[in-house]
């Protein structure tokens, strides 16, 4: 039997009823973080160059099993947002955390091929097809007696079952506004409340291109400036709500600077929250 050594050999081998503060224990693993749109991304790297994907996918259903895979964008080879996925066998995600962490806590299927799970999300190719479902699900949100674009938690719509589409993607937006644009150029209020937004770029020129719109609400997003705000400098915005963002504190008296014509922040009037403010402050 092996005992622990002690500092002092005269003290004689430890007991079992003698505290180790030595002992090693392994650090619990952490769990995989949530993602907020409910998907993940899945690597498989492999030492062996002679694995196949087939062979590898047949592997993880049996070691996953009674839990279903369902994998949806796969393709050999890693994703080019991330440098260090480049030498990965394959990718794929999954719209789940009980089957994502399932594959989190397995980790690897032997010692020549592992995994990496994460809450990144896909990167989509913007196509022909795409853009036609785009289109139809914006038409169904519109509401031209109003003239009124509600895009609430837009990745949330039923017709996105199975499918990643998120405004927060550049593409994406882009390819929203260009809709926009050619399907409801009489756009007079938009909602883009919870689509975890944190940037507005794409909205660039949007005033040539929705020169109407005049109401945005931006409620529960990630935008932590009011810079990046200025996408939108040369409309004529009547009603802005930026309520639930991550912007500094007292940033509603800097905005009616920034927009003159607004008369609504934040569901209040501007004349009544900020008007004595806005008289007796000047840049």
């Amino acid at each position: 039997m092996f005992h622990t050594p002690r500092r002092n050999s005269s003290e004689g081998p430890l007991c079992h009823s003698t505290p180790r503060s030595d002992r090693y224990e392994p650090r619990p693993k952490p769990n995989l973080p949530v993602s907020v749109y409910g998907w993940y991304r899945v690597l498989i790297f492999s030492s062996d160059r002679r694995q196949t994907i087939n062979r590898v996918m047949r592997h993880l259903r049996r070691s996953l099993c009674p839990r279903k895979l369902d994998p949806r964008y796969l393709h050999s080879g890693g994703e080019p947002d991330v440098a260090e996925d480049f030498g990965a066998l394959c990718t794929f995600y999954v719209d789940g955390y009980n089957i994502a962490s399932a594959l989190f806590r397995l980790g690897s299927l032997d010692d020549r091929v592992w995994l990496r799970v994460s809450d990144r999300i896909p990167r989509i190719r913007i196509d022909s097809e795409y853009r036609r479902r785009l289109r139809r699900v914006l038409l169904t949100r519109y509401d031209p007696q109003q003239r009124s674009l509600d895009l609430t938690l837009f990745h949330n719509d039923e017709a996105w079952r199975g499918e990643f589409c998120a405004l927060a993607q550049p593409d994406c937006m882009s390819t929203v506004i260009g809709i926009m644009e050619r399907e409801m150029p009489e756009l007079g209020r938009l909602i883009l409340d919870r689509n975890h937004l944190t940037h507005l770029w794409p909205f660039d020129r949007v005033e040539r291109r929705l020169p109407l719109l005049q109401c945005v609400s931006l409620k529960h997003n990630d935008i932590e400036s009011l810079y990046l705000l200025r996408v939108f400098r040369f409309l004529t915005l009547v009603e802005l709500n930026l309520e639930r963002n991550l912007l500094p504190a007292g940033y509603e008296r800097e905005v009616p600077y920034l927009w003159p014509s607004l008369e609504v922040l934040n569901e209040s009037p501007v004349e009544q929250s900020y008007g004595d403010e806005l008289g007796s402050e000047s840049y």
